[in-house]
């Protein structure tokens, strides 16, 4: 009973904690400010866990979001203030230990300053008593409640908007919510992470891939809220002086990564779904670590192959081939109702319209400065918008993957600004360099 009234009484706070941001952004819309894309930003970071993860999605998803509002979310970031150690030692104890056991028959040590903290959970760092070194993912309070309570009301609102505004049911905002929800409530259930991990081991193993590193699951002290799994020393791959520490090639090294990442999508159950610089490291024996196993995709190989089909056709031009492989992703349902000659011709006119007024295609330079890349995600968002006139729809996990994509997009930017990803002879799209 205390703890249903607990859970009553988070779930009361906060809903009033919800209306209490909301309403100061209606206060400054009252007081004449436009409610555009960034302000929906600011109010959803002051709204923190859900909502931060909300506009991460929103970011990653422009099959489903307006232009603005995917570019704003994009600083949408995922940094909190660290919880006491208190708290953490609290739940490592209602976690793990059973009947006459402490924490000190567990682990010989725990740092009390944590390495990272982010809005669901927070990392230490521990060695165990046989001298292994780990580190111990633990879960924020409340976070699951939080997400019930806040995607509850979000649900609600727009099941409301939707019968009050019948036009909104066009815009199919209530299966977005579901969708978010999803993969929100996935992030919470560190022993599904553990799955995760251990799907992309057994696929390191199945390639003889011995570049690749993925962190060890200690099974016996991990469970939904505590992830404990061995520690992996090195420097994120973001910094090409640091990086000649402990290898030869930095672009190498770049082209391992994309190499054994499009391996996984082919060969795997999963593909790693966030692969930014803090979930990516160079490893001091030279080896490259992927961490943080907590969202991941799921993709059809021959829409991956379909996928790549489409990239060089837009490489080379042909429209025809860009529209059949567009079909050919699985991004709809009803294929033989797209008329593919009139989607090339509409992709065509975006491209050719976009590369005659933007001076960075008709440079004549090489296609790697930031400033060439960021258009390049433009079009990539242009051409999205030219598939949903037509009716096109993307498999559910393909932003997840088009996101992935933009992050090794920035890495390379930095390790490998002359790789191009398409055409270069080290990196193997459709992981043909693996056995399978």
């Amino acid at each position: 009973m205390p703890n249903l009234l607990r859970k009553s009484f988070n779930v009361v706070n906060r809903v009033r904690h919800t209306a209490s941001v909301a309403g100061l952004s209606a206060l400054r819309v009252a007081k004449g400010e436009r409610p555009d894309a960034v302000m929906l930003r600011e109010t959803f970071e002051q709204l923190g866990t859900t909502y931060i993860k909300i506009g991460q999605f929103i970011a990653s998803t422009p099959s489903l979001f307006p232009r603005d509002y995917v570019i704003a979310f994009q600083g949408c970031l995922d940094q909190t203030t660290p919880l006491p150690y208190s708290y953490i030692e609290q739940v490592l104890k209602e976690e793990l230990l059973t009947e006459g056991q402490s924490l000190e028959d567990l682990f010989s040590k725990i740092d009390k300053e944590p390495l990272a903290s982010a809005s669901i959970a927070q990392v230490h760092a521990a060695t165990l008593p046989d001298g292994r070194e780990v580190v111990l993912k633990v879960q924020k309070p409340d976070v699951e409640v939080i997400m019930q309570t806040d995607l509850g009301v979000l649900h609600g609102v727009t099941k409301l908007m939707e019968k009050l505004m019948p036009q909104m049911r066009f815009a199919s905002i209530s299966p977005i919510i579901d969708e978010i929800r999803i993969r929100m409530m996935a992030e919470t259930d560190f022993i599904a992470e553990a799955s995760n991990i251990r799907d992309f081991q057994q696929f390191l193993q199945m390639t003889g891939n011995t570049k690749v590193v993925a962190p060890e699951v200690v099974e016996e002290l991990t469970t939904k809220r505590v992830l404990t799994m061995s520690r992996l020393h090195g420097i994120s791959m973001v910094d090409e002086v640091a990086m000649r520490q402990y290898c030869d090639d930095p672009a190498q090294v770049m082209a391992d990564t994309l190499n054994t990442w499009f391996a996984s999508l082919m060969f795997c159950n999963s593909f790693h779904a966030d692969l930014h610089a803090g979930n990516l490291m160079l490893l001091k024996d030279g080896r490259i670590g992927f961490i943080d196993f907590g969202i991941v995709g799921k993709l059809a190989p021959e829409s991956w192959q379909a996928c790549m089909g489409m990239m060089q056709a837009l490489q080379d031009n042909d429209y025809v081939t860009m529209a059949s492989c567009m079909v050919d992703m699985g991004m709809t349902h009803e294929r033989d109702k797209v008329d593919q000659a009139q989607l090339a011709g509409d992709l065509a006119k975006m491209i050719t319209r976009i590369m005659a007024e933007d001076k960075t295609y008709t440079s004549g330079k090489p296609f790697n400065s930031k400033e060439q890349a960021d258009e390049l995600n433009k079009m990539m968002l242009e051409i999205v918008e030219v598939g949903k006139r037509h009716g096109i729809h993307f498999p559910r996990d393909f932003a997840l993957l088009t996101k992935q994509m933009l992050y090794f997009d920035r890495f390379m930017r930095t390790l490998a600004p002359d790789m191009d990803m398409f055409s270069d002879a080290r990196v193997s799209l459709l992981g043909s360099d693996f056995k399978q």
